[in-house]
């Protein structure tokens, strides 16, 4: 599992092809999230994708989200 440590946004194309689940967990410290591989939407197999947020990251993170949240589609 992989701590963030930084938050950045990029240009990269978005592409959705399959579906997964998302398990999230946290604790005083830290908020972890465990993606399970493409497709697995019973979420069997974890993937390497599974993250853990620090506060601060979580912070970053919360933001990001209420601006895509609050966008027109």
């Amino acid at each position: 599992m992989a701590r963030i440590t930084d938050i950045r946004p990029c240009g990269r194309m978005i592409h959705a092809k399959t579906k997964t689940v998302m398990d999230i967990n946290y604790n005083q410290k830290l908020f972890s999230i465990w993606v399970y591989a493409a497709g697995q939407e019973s979420g069997v197999e974890p993937s390497r994708l599974s993250i853990q947020l620090d506060r601060d990251m979580a912070k970053r993170l919360r933001n990001a989200l209420d601006a895509f949240i609050g966008e027109t589609p």
